[in-house]
């Protein structure tokens, strides 16, 4: 995250909701846990983070090829409007696109409801060398 990250905090621990019940109007919509710029710095930041993600990609590619077996896996979740598209066209936009899958679950078709829940979504996982993006890894 850069610069802008709070000390030393993993992303996890920013994102992560405490247990018990939660009042979500108690939450600042436009809040972005972790980064303190305003769009101006998150376009800058991007950028940044754009030559270092594709070089990952490159590097995951690499090892696939050469016989490795690791795929990463984004996993987008949240209502319609809730900006997942937003994210693929920004963050999936820095790498090269022959290296990833996207999925998006919509409702389950009849073949599906005839399997098991996780049936669709295995078939849809990333090969090795691959990056996968789920948008909504289910539908609600």
């Amino acid at each position: 995250m850069g610069k802008s990250n709070k000390a030393g905090a993993r992303v996890s621990d920013l994102l992560r909701v405490p247990s018990g019940p939660v009042d979500l109007s108690a939450h600042d919509t436009r809040a972005t846990p972790g980064f303190g710029g305003g769009k101006a710095a998150g376009k800058a930041e991007l950028a940044t983070l754009g030559s270092h993600l594709s070089d990952l990609q490159e590097r995951l590619h690499a090892e696939g090829v050469s016989g490795g077996s690791r795929g990463v896996l984004l996993v987008l979740q949240g209502i319609d409007t809730s900006g997942k598209g937003g994210t693929v066209r920004h963050v999936i936009g820095q790498v090269d696109p022959q290296g990833c899958t996207i999925a998006s679950f919509k409702a389950p078709t009849r073949e599906e409801l005839a399997h098991d829940f996780l049936w669709r979504i295995r078939k849809r996982l990333p090969q090795p060398g691959k990056l996968g993006v789920f948008d909504r890894s289910h539908y609600e």
